[in-house]
């Protein structure tokens, strides 16, 4: 979910003022906010915030953070999408894009931190619905049993927490061979895991080398104007041509109409 680090006075100027501060059993919680957008961070030991929301609370469904936008590249790779698992709530962002532009479409959330799922309802407007589940788990253990099978699962817990934080060593055991290979018994048979990777943390290379052993194709994305990537990891051999991912772009653009253009995320495919 972290899309930046940022200093305290950094934080105030993009994303407004403190309207609550919390310690859960795993973070220090912010919630800051400017105009209609809320931002939730979390914050280290050093006083560092680190953006994982942003939400418009009038507008919901708009993307105001470009790591998501490009997180749907999935949509390239496997469009309609009829049952979705999302891992890592945050202020629960995707969850409202995907229950707003896809009414139809089963979404569920699986976050470890109940503090969180409990800040997302509260300020975020984000809660369970007739299609939609929060699981308040550990990914790891929720996965160990059966849950059906999902068109996609987006990975947005994937990334570094600071060190000496008791989410440090559950998101390790996210990030193995092993774990990774398991994650497809849980996928439909041309399913696929997104996932978002901040290439300048110390993991970095190591976590995209076991994503790409344990997945038949993988598709790395840059995210403009930003440090992230998204690897889109899918369960069979897939291939498509450069020419091949901007006519499926074009096709989504003209029948989706949302606030970001598919060309300009298939465009942002990096080559071998």
């Amino acid at each position: 979910m972290v899309v930046g680090v940022l200093t305290p006075r950094g934080a105030d100027q993009r994303f407004g003022s403190i309207i609550l501060e919390t310690q859960s059993d795993f973070s220090h919680i912010r919630i800051r906010e400017k105009g209609p957008i809320r931002s939730l961070l979390f914050v280290d030991k050093n006083g560092v915030e680190q953006c994982q929301s942003s939400i418009n609370i009038e507008a919901p469904a708009e993307h105001q953070l470009g790591y998501t936008k490009s997180l749907f590249a999935s949509l390239l790779y496997h469009y309609p999408q009829n049952r979705v698992l999302i891992v890592g709530l945050g202020g629960g962002g995707m969850v409202q894009f995907l229950n707003f532009t896809f009414p139809t479409m089963r979404v569920e959330a699986v976050e470890i931190d109940p503090v969180v799922v409990s800040l997302a309802a509260e300020y975020f407007k984000t809660q369970p619905g007739p299609l939609v589940k929060i699981h308040t788990a550990d990914v790891f253990d929720f996965l160990e049993e059966e849950h059906g099978r999902y068109d996609v699962i987006y990975m947005d817990a994937f990334l570094q927490p600071p060190a000496n934080s008791p989410l440090e060593e559950k998101t390790r055991r996210l990030k193995t061979v092993n774990f990774l290979t398991s994650l497809q018994t849980h996928l439909a048979p041309d399913g696929l895991v997104a996932f978002n990777i901040i290439p300048a943390e110390s993991e970095a290379k190591d976590n995209l080398a076991a994503i790409k052993e344990a997945f038949a194709s993988t598709f790395t994305f840059n995210v403009p104007g930003t440090g992230n990537l998204v690897i889109i990891a899918c369960k069979q051999e897939t291939t498509a041509t450069s020419t091949q991912l901007l006519e499926r772009a074009e096709r989504l653009d003209d029948s989706l109409a949302l606030d970001f253009s598919f060309r300009d995320i298939a465009t942002s495919l990096k080559q071998p």
